[in-house]
């Protein structure tokens, strides 16, 4: 039967329903249709682009009597050809949309095209190239004969690099393949350097450079320099008898380093084990070594750069709906206001799950995973005036969202002012899993685990360098199991780096945390009512603003003034929000000072790492050891692993003393809803 759009209209105040099908939509895509012209809200058989490009005209052609307008997509698979692009006109900016799903099944937009026609490799010089054993394995396909003539463009990406979108990525079953990769796992180490850390050449033992020569669009990831700062970039040249491989210049961010990690990757003579792929742009084919008997409908490639773009919309929900595969971002929203994404699925994106620069707007109950760039970012708010962007990222699942780019790329990164992440469950991932910068947010009631897994120098929640990023409150979270034994140094729950000063850190549980709190040379920070278990040091402060730092320091042209003299720090609202604020040039500069840590537990671990210059400027408080806490459940301290394992009795001698549990878990710390699209909402 052929699709349909279906209105119901109540009037004589309207609220009109249009409901949108995955065969209207695919059908247009796809071309076998052509668009109505004009496009109208009674235009039938309208795809979902069609229908949304009524909110791009004047409100007024479809009546004044709509007083809400909600798009109803049927359950199914929505596959785009490009991008969706949603511009509302000014005149609906006062008229509730909402974008939703169904109530039963799922309606998934997707960049993902089906991929048919493997077939086993049989041509000699693709067979050549493969490892013996994948041979009888590897199947091939002709992405042409899919539709498919852009394969995108590789590009330099990692630390420091602006995102772009990936090229075309493969996905098996809704999971992304990995592109063929030496080693499978882990990471190879730099032997040499041929031409010196400034240089291009390296060379990596255990490799394979009489294949590696062969590969015409081989790449290498690697932690060049530093052990905090990947990038992947285009290996040019590979010498087969001397295994010296050359990269693409310039050379990565910091230089090389002999020992530091690499991967050599995208190479077809490196596809030896299941789930690996490699696109060869010569010939436009794709090779697969299946990780499961392949059946129609298992493989889609990404052929879409960012699913849905929403430029200055106003009182929009988005909701009930799944955004699965793209070579960019899921969701960008620019500008506008008042606009919820929620109960959303944000999936295998070859950028981020989601950006937002949007007023009083936010992501709540989101399912994120398998991103390539970063997982939700959120920018908004008055850094001249400190006025609160209230953008918040709330109650979401979120974890392996770095799987393109490893470092600095979080699961939620929060910039401006005011705004909040909370209720969330953030895992799985190779750095960070927040990153702020800007003042007065709230980043509370979450559960980090498992990050910083693969960098050192690191923190599960990170700031740094800016004397004047200042009023955010970190509190009622619970972080556990952070960094690993093979990169301990500085693998961190809390870091607030490089003379990051004036955060408030309370009411927190760390367990098994390498380093617990790490304040590198910042001032005015507060850590109090934390309870911190197998994890040492709880607390590390130093000196570095009047040691290596300082000239960083005193320099009025160096970053850190400059960043001060960006904003009024010496005049309100700073000044009144901020008092210590308006001297810190005249205050012991580049000093530690004005730091607290008191009613803090520490439980098998050591409270403390001061370094000699600043132990001068900090005064410690009250620290209770185990002989103070009375816990609920009778086991051991260090095999207390669940949240549930650190509830303390009412009895403790350190509540008696003053000290505050954490509200993890609690309707005290919950967000509170998100405010749905009404007519009464301006930006």
């Amino acid at each position: 039967m052929l699709a349909f759009l279906a209105l119901v209209l109540c009037t004589p105040c309207a609220a009109m329903d249009v409901v949108v099908t995955p065969a209207a939509t695919n059908a247009r895509e796809s071309g076998q249709t052509p668009a109505p012209n004009p496009v109208t809200l009674t235009s039938p058989n309208l795809g979902l682009r069609d229908a949304l490009s009524v909110l791009n005209r004047n409100k007024g052609f479809a009546g004044s009597n709509i007083d809400s307008l909600n798009f109803v997509l049927a359950a199914g698979t929505y596959r785009l050809s490009a991008p969706l692009v949603v511009s509302p006109d000014p005149t609906w900016s006062s008229t509730p949309i909402t974008i939703t799903g169904p109530t039963s099944g799922r309606a998934i937009i997707t960049g993902g095209k089906l991929l048919s026609g493997f077939t086993p490799v049989t041509d000699a010089a693709s067979l050549a190239r493969l490892p013996s054993a994948a041979r009888g394995n590897v199947v091939v396909a002709s992405l042409s004969n899919n539709g498919i003539t852009d394969l995108g463009t590789e590009q330099r990406h990692g630390y420091n690099i602006p995102i772009t979108p990936a090229p075309l990525e493969i996905f098996f079953r809704d999971a992304p393949m990995t592109v063929a990769r030496w080693p499978n796992t882990g990471f190879a180490k730099i032997q040499s350097l041929p031409d010196g850390p400034t240089g291009l050449t390296f060379t990596v033992s255990g490799g394979h450079p009489s294949a590696w020569q062969h590969e015409p669009n081989l790449e290498a990831m690697g932690y060049w320099a530093r052990d905090w700062a990947d990038t992947t970039l285009p290996v040019t040249s590979v010498n087969p008898s001397s295994g010296v491989l050359t990269l693409q210049a310039p050379a990565p961010e910091f230089g090389l380093l002999q020992g530091q990690r690499v991967v050599i990757e995208n190479a077809l003579s490196e596809l030896d084990q299941p789930g690996e792929y490699y696109v060869d742009k010569a010939t436009a084919r794709v090779f697969l070594w299946p990780p499961f008997p392949m059946m129609s409908g298992d493989v889609q490639a990404s052929v879409v750069d960012t699913l849905l773009t929403v430029n200055n919309a106003v009182n929009l929900t988005i909701s009930n709906l799944v955004f699965d595969i793209a070579r960019g971002d899921g969701i960008d929203l620019n500008g506008g206001g008042h606009i919820v994404v929620q109960n959303t699925t944000l999936s295998n994106m070859g950028g981020r799950g989601a950006f937002s620069n949007a007023g009083s707007s936010g992501f709540d109950s989101i399912k994120l995973a398998h991103t390539g760039e970063g997982g939700i970012v959120i920018v908004t708010g008055n850094r001249t005036t400190l006025a609160p962007g209230n953008a918040f990222v709330d109650n979401s699942d979120l974890h392996d969202f770095a799987r393109r780019s490893h470092a600095y790329r979080p699961a939620v990164n929060v910039a401006g002012v005011g705004n909040r992440v909370s209720g969330n469950t953030i895992y799985s991932g190779p750095h960070a899993a927040i990153l702020f910068t800007g003042n007065n947010h709230v980043i509370s009631d979450n559960e980090i685990y498992d990050v910083v897994t693969e960098t050192a120098d690191s923190g599960a929640i990170y700031t740094g360098r800016d004397w004047t990023t200042r009023g955010t409150v970190i509190e009622d979270n619970f972080i556990h199991d952070i960094g690993t034994t093979t990169l301990p140094d500085a693998t961190v729950g809390v870091y607030l780096d490089d003379e990051a000063s004036g955060t408030i850190i309370r009411r927190n549980v760390f367990s098994r945390v390498n380093q617990a709190v790490f304040i590198g040379g910042g001032r005015d920070n507060v850590v109090e009512d934390n309870l911190f278990a197998n994890s040492s040091p709880a607390l590390h402060v130093d000196s570095r603003g009047l040691s290596w730092q300082n000239p960083d320091a005193v320099n009025p042209n160096g970053i850190f003034q400059t960043e001060l003299r960006a904003v009024p720090y010496d005049q309100p609202p700073y000044s009144t929000q901020y008092p210590t604020l308006p001297n810190i040039l005249q205050n012991h500069l580049g000093a530690p000072v004005g730091n607290v840590f008191d009613r803090n537990i520490v439980i098998n671990g050591s409270p403390t790492d001061i370094d000699a210059g600043a132990q001068p400027f900090f005064v410690p408080g009250q620290v209770f050891d185990a002989s103070s806490v009375v816990f609920t459940s009778a086991i051991a301290d260090a095999d207390r692993k669940t949240f549930s394992d650190f509830t303390i009795s009412p009895s403790s001698p350190a509540i008696a003393a003053g000290f505050t549990p954490s509200l993890f878990g609690t309707a005290a710390a919950a967000p509170p809803p998100p405010v749905a699209a009404s007519s009464t909402n301006q930006p």
